[in-house]
Formats: structure tokens, C-alpha cells, sequence
């Protein structure tokens, strides 16, 4: 299924995306996304939560983006947190100067307990469009905090000044 994906109102605006339909098994696990597009590969993670799995998954390397599934997640939101991810992997390696950086790591669901492992939870604001709808969702990123220290030093303000208005 077709449809339209806009990143936190990214410059490029809205990017059309495959959202392909895969199995999602329906317990806890991570959806891996290998450099060669071949389909994801779903790797359960019990007794462990998703979130955790996914982390050490990203540590071992060779994985371009990883969606963490908790249980019972929806399949829709599964599908669209890794055509996220491919976004944010694509806008990530191409401002990337040396080797693959590490692999992009999504959650459809806000993820639980990030914190205390020393992560950073950021929110992505996702406009999806259909031909039957237009819908606002939520897909959240979890960052070590090195690399979130890298993505704030690359962010740079808006042009555009605050202006008061009249009421």
C-alpha cells in the first residue's frame, strides 16, 4: 500500500512510501531491516522487552534500522515505524562523512523505561496521507546519548523569527 509520509515537517515535504505488508508474529521482538532491502526479519526477544533487545541489536551491528515491537503492537503501526526508520536512516547517512553510523532504532508505541538505561526518546511527528484520509502519528526513536549529542550539535534554528500577534 501507497501512501504519503511527512517526518516532523521536514524541508523535502511529504515522501511517497511503499508501506509492504510482512508477518508480525504476535509477541515481544525486533524487525530487523538489513542494508540490502530483502525484507525485514522479525528476532523475538522474550524473556527480554523489545525495547532492550533492539539496543543490543544495534550494538552488534550489521542492521540498518531496528523497530522494536512490544507486545500485542499493531501491524499498521509496525509497518510505518520502519518506513521511518528508513527515512531517518536515509537523511542520517547522507550528512554521515565517515563509515555506515549506527543503526536507526524505532518503536511504533512509546517505549517504556528508556530512561533508566541511559537512552534518549525522541518523538517523530508523522503525517501519513491516503487517498481516504489524512492522519498525525506518533513514532519514537531511541538514541544513546552520544549519538544524540552528535543530532543536537547538527541541528540548527529555523530562520524564521518569533513574532508577537496581535489578538
Amino acid at each position: 500500500m501507497q501512501v504519503m509520509i511527512d517526518v516532523d515537517g521536514g524541508p523535502g515535504g511529504p515522501t511517497t512510501v511503499d508501506l509492504e505488508p510482512f508477518p508480525l508474529p504476535a509477541r515481544p521482538g525486533v524487525m530487523c531491516d538489513r542494508p540490502p532491502r530483502v525484507g525485514p526479519v522479525f528476532v523475538p526477544s522474550h524473556p527480554f522487552p523489545a525495547e532492550s533487545a533492539a539496543r543490543a541489536l544495534a550494538e552488534m551491528g550489521g542492521e540498518r534500522v531496528l523497530v522494536a515491537c512490544p507486545p500485542l503492537v499493531s501491524p499498521g503501526l509496525t509497518r510505518l515505524a520502519l518506513a521511518v526508520g528508513r527515512l531517518l536512516a536515509d537523511a542520517w547517512e547522507a550528512g554521515w562523512p565517515g563509515p555506515v553510523p549506527a543503526p536507526v532504532v524505532v518503536c511504533p508505541v512509546r517505549p517504556r523505561c528508556a530512561w533508566q538505561t541511559g537512552e534518549i526518546v525522541l518523538p517523530h511527528l508523522v503525517s501519513v496521507v491516503t487517498p481516504q484520509a489524512a492522519q498525525l502519528r506518533v513514532v519514537w526513536e531511541l538514541k544513546n546519548r552520544p549519538r544524540a549529542e552528535c543530532w543536537l550539535s547538527s541541528v540548527v534554528p529555523a530562520d524564521a523569527l518569533p513574532a508577537a500577534v496581535a489578538a
